[in-house]
């Protein structure tokens, strides 16, 4: 069972924790979106690679599978 400070109801910690992985989905969504966005705006794969390790984002398709624009 979560503890909760005197004085705090259980249902402010459980509301807490929800809306903390709600945040954390949607984070995980927008990451996702922004990854995407700079695989289909790079030159090739390596292009690709290398901006999205400049931005700290995941890699959205395993290796070999790039889809990039080209520009």
């Amino acid at each position: 069972m979560t503890q909760t400070r005197p004085g705090r109801s259980q249902g402010a910690a459980v509301g807490f924790a929800d809306a903390r992985a709600a945040a954390d989905r949607a984070e995980t969504v927008q990451r996702h979106l922004a990854a995407r966005t700079v695989a289909d705006n790079s030159v090739d794969a390596e292009d690709c690679r290398e901006l999205l390790l400049m931005l700290g984002l995941p890699d959205p398709e395993p290796a070999g599978a790039y889809s990039g624009g080209g520009h």
